[in-house]
């Protein structure tokens, strides 16, 4: 079982911000430089301003600070449950993927009961440790998956009104709220506390907050604010991240050893290839992009089983480590197909591997069984920004 609680959440002042668009963020670790810039020159109370992994932990704290001093940021009166339905495109097809804010008991991963699925590395969770350190606050939720035929969340999320609304970029907006009724508040306790949560994006920020409860195991310390959505949900994107060799290898070279246990066909473009990998069928294919040509190869046999058949598992272990014997040092990794053609047309050396999504009835066979996934193996699409709430250890 786990704990889940609603909680007086701090918010931006409507009355000082009027348009949230101004002052909300992605998380800070897929924010480059460039965006980062755009971001603080929007507002001077954009949350990129607290949470930037350049940002000194006791500045963030003054700014923190400061905003409530101000009335830039304001708490509740009453505990809730928030929500957002977020709007957006992937490929021309629009999706609303709907999901709830809420505070969750902090508890140790051999509980079984908070399942992560991927590798966590200590250099990457010492930043947030500092930031809930200095500040005693989670600016961004860690975006988890639970499991629900009924989609009954979904249904208190679209009763409920809208508070405010905010634009990120040209593409994508937020409508968000309160869930304060005590009836719906209990129905969604009760279905969320008898299950599992996967952590879908946020390892680190969980571990750096686990840390955190670990050294001061204080129970205001030991909740965390996280974003649950509903695995069931087909608005719920799996993408894959496709991978960028910039130097070093070359398939065009290696065709010959792939030929060993690949059939391998060339298409015209992008758009054939992807088409044809999806037509799969269950046998293991990539795209691959070399010196102006696409290709297709697919495994004749596929000899993997269980974790071992994930399409990065076999990329990196096999086709990496055995057929090009390489490392794969300075990958670039990407969801975008047109971001990766433009960087490798920079120096028209390298090699660019397409990767299928993970399924997720998969995925949620591999989680289950408690395999960590490597590295960009998934790609929740799009994030959840933050700054629409924000939870404070000490109100």
């Amino acid at each position: 079982m786990v704990e889940i609680k609603p909680f007086r959440g701090y918010t931006y002042n409507p009355t000082r911000v009027q348009d949230i668009s101004s002052v909300i963020a992605p998380p800070w670790d897929v924010v480059n430089s460039k965006d980062e810039e755009s971001l603080r020159t929007l507002s001077e109370w954009n949350i990129i301003h607290i949470i930037s992994g350049s940002a000194d932990p006791l500045h963030s704290k003054s700014l923190f600070e400061k905003w409530i001093r101000e009335d830039i940021l304001v708490q509740d009166k009453e505990e809730s449950f928030y929500f957002s339905r977020h709007h957006f495109k992937w490929l021309g097809k629009s999706f609303l993927r709907r999901g709830i804010f809420a505070l969750l008991h902090i508890e140790d991963f051999s509980s079984g009961n908070i399942i992560p699925h991927e590798k966590i590395f200590e250099k990457y969770y010492t930043n947030r440790y500092k930031l809930i350190e200095k500040c005693r606050a989670n600016f961004s939720p860690v975006f988890m998956l639970y499991d629900d035929e009924t989609f009954l969340i979904e249904k208190i999320i679209d009763d409920s009104a809208v508070a405010s609304v905010g634009r990120i970029g040209e593409k994508e907006y937020v409508d968000f709220g309160r869930i304060r009724g005590t009836e719906e508040i209990s129905r969604i306790k009760s279905l969320l506390t008898p299950g599992k949560l996967i952590i879908a994006d946020g390892h680190h920020r969980y571990q750096g907050a686990l840390q955190y409860y670990k050294d001061n195991p204080d129970v205001k310390n030991g909740f965390i604010l996280v974003f649950l959505v509903n695995i069931k949900s087909p608005q719920l994107l799996i993408l894959p991240t496709h991978r960028y060799i910039p130097s070093g290898v070359s398939f065009i070279e290696n065709k010959s050893a792939f030929e060993k246990d690949f059939d391998i066909e060339r298409v015209p473009s992008a758009d054939t290839m992807f088409a044809r990998m999806q037509q799969s069928n269950g046998i293991k294919s990539f795209g691959i992009y070399e010196k102006g040509m696409f290709y297709i190869i697919r495994m004749r046999e596929n000899f993997f089983s269980g974790w071992e058949s994930l399409d990065t598992v076999i990329l990196h272990n096999f086709i990496f480590a055995k057929i090009l014997r390489t490392e794969g040092d300075g990958i670039l990794y990407h969801q975008s197909t047109e971001y990766l053609l433009k960087e490798y047309r920079k120096t028209g050396r390298g090699v660019i591997f397409f990767l299928n999504p993970v399924e997720k009835k998969q995925f949620l066979e591999f989680c289950i069984d408690g395999h960590l996934m490597p590295q960009k193996t998934t790609y929740f699409y799009p994030k959840v920004p933050s700054g629409l709430v924000i939870n404070r250890f000490d109100p």
